[in-house]
């Protein structure tokens, strides 16, 4: 017993003596990312279309403080909407061409001060090509006739039989039709040109009255960038596909160049009729290296349009917005939840300064 006690003793002494554990260093705190601040650059506002709470979609003025002022909400689909703005900048038109399907569809005519608007029937004599603006601020639209025409011989050429007139066909047009331009006056459409002409919906662009628009729905946007296909074979294109060896989707298509005051953006281009911008974009940045323009991450199969203005380069994707200064290549301002954005119509002679000027809402 005196051995077994003295045993138990030095098993204790000993475990007395022994050094404990040493804690484990702990790990030291996670940095947080570093995010840069949006650089400052000047004012600006966008148009953009958002998609209503229950149904149909609101056009807004966006301001780049991110004051907003709804100007109309329609119960339409945002996508496909078209815009177009008179040259005084005190009205605007919102057209779904998707209802053309179904009809002859409808125009929003908007008072951009009051904020009133208004939706009338487009003429129901045929398909409606493009409405806009003349130069003193009516509304038009240019409408391909797509109803029973008669045709007679007039001499050696053929005419239309159209309203007690005969309008002669142009030579070695098959397939001719008719194309008519519509001036709302007094609450209605007032026919004020019919010509004969090709059919199909761009036959309207034959039209006389077509020129004269200052603004249309169809009308090019004055801030988009062009671009142009790079060879497969090109250095820019090479270095493209090292950088972004998998570009997140299959769709057939070529790295295309877009030239900016900043110098130039690279996007994956869609081949075919109707080619798109689209995901991925890279820039060089202060190192030379090809990236991804900071937070502009965009779903995989995002579209992407670019449009500039000044030193701002707008990146607009499905449903987001991002504003970039130019000379820094830093990221500006970031919005999401908006489709279709566009820069605001600049002051201008077709938009004069202040014309549409208006105090924000949220």
């Amino acid at each position: 017993m005196v051995r077994t006690s003295c045993l138990v003793s030095a098993v204790l002494l000993v475990s007395a003596c022994q050094k404990p554990p040493e804690p484990s260093p702990a790990e030291p705190p996670a940095v947080p990312p570093v995010v840069a601040a949006p650089v400052k650059v000047a004012p600006f506002s966008l148009s953009v279309l958002q998609d209503a709470a229950q149904s149909g979609c609101t056009w807004s003025r966006l301001e780049s403080d991110g004051r907003r002022r709804a100007l109309v909400t329609v119960d339409a689909a945002c996508d496909g909407l078209q815009l177009a703005w008179s040259a005084d900048g005190l009205h605007a038109a919102v057209r779904d061409p998707a209802n053309s399907v179904r009809g002859p569809g409808r125009v929003w005519m908007v008072d951009l001060g009051s904020g009133q608007a208004s939706a009338q029937l487009l003429p129901d004599e045929g398909l409606t090509g493009a409405v806009g603006f003349d130069a003193v601020g009516r509304l038009v639209a240019l409408v391909a006739h797509t109803g029973d025409l008669v045709r007679r011989a007039d001499g050696a050429r053929e005419a239309f039989l159209f309203d007690g007139r005969r309008i002669p066909i142009p030579e070695g047009e098959e397939g001719a039709g008719l194309a008519h331009a519509f001036r709302w006056e007094a609450g209605t459409w007032k026919r004020i040109e019919t010509v004969a002409t090709r059919n199909g919906a761009d036959a309207v662009f034959a039209l006389t009255t077509a020129e004269m628009l200052v603004s249309s729905t169809v009308s090019a946007d004055p801030d988009a960038l062009g671009a142009q296909a790079l060879d497969e074979g090109s250095q820019d294109a090479a270095r493209l596909d090292a950088v972004v060896p998998h570009r997140g989707h299959d769709l057939f298509g070529v790295w295309a160049r877009v030239e900016s005051r900043g110098g130039p953006l690279f996007a994956w281009q869609t081949a075919g009729e109707q080619t798109a911008l689209m995901m991925p974009v890279r820039w060089e940045v202060d190192d030379g290296h090809l990236a991804e323009p900071q937070g502009l991450a965009l779903p995989a199969r995002s579209p992407v349009r670019a449009m500039a203005r000044g030193d701002l380069l707008l990146l607009a994707g499905t449903t987001q917005a991002r504003i970039y200064d130019v000379g820094t290549r830093r990221l500006a301002a970031s919005f999401d939840g908006f489709r279709g954005a566009r820069f605001w119509p600049a002051p201008g002679p077709r938009v004069p300064q202040g014309a549409t000027a208006a105090t924000g809402q949220h």
